[in-house]
């Protein structure tokens, strides 16, 4: 048994969560964005200190695509339970002494369920591991 699965929990502490309104803004501003229907997300890869996760982020739901507030509520509850649950796979592909700022936007016109919500969450992972490998494959990129 590996010691990496041993201290793995599957929780979403707060600092975890992509809060700072400066490294939001940064994060919008900067950061590389792609999509995973019905999810957008931007993310950037910076320093960090070793206190710190490898991975902060952040969950937005538009009042245009979703009207009333339970809706919302309600996919960003699901997006969370999602990603804390499947977090683990994308920590391990963060390089040392880095951090990745990531946002989830959901960009669906209609409201989703769990299952759905993790296939999505799933391929957004996937994604962001081939990203993240193809810099440390080719120097030179």
């Amino acid at each position: 048994m590996s010691t990496n699965s041993i201290h793995q929990r599957f929780t979403l502490q707060a600092i975890e969560r992509l809060k700072l309104r400066k490294q939001i803004e940064t994060l919008f501003r900067s950061g590389e964005a792609f999509s995973v229907f019905p999810l957008r997300l931007v993310c950037r890869l910076t320093s960090a200190g070793e206190a710190e996760a490898p991975v902060r982020v952040g969950f937005s739901i538009p009042k245009k695509r979703i009207r009333k507030a339970t809706g919302r509520n309600r996919i960003r509850r699901l997006l969370r339970e999602a990603w804390r649950l499947q977090k683990h796979a994308l920590y391990q592909q963060v390089p040392e002494g880095s951090q990745l700022h990531l946002f989830f936007i959901y960009s669906g016109a209609e409201k989703f369920s769990f299952e759905e919500a993790s296939v999505a969450v799933k391929k957004a992972i996937g994604k962001l591991i081939t990203r993240l490998g193809t810099p440390a494959d080719n120097p030179g990129v």
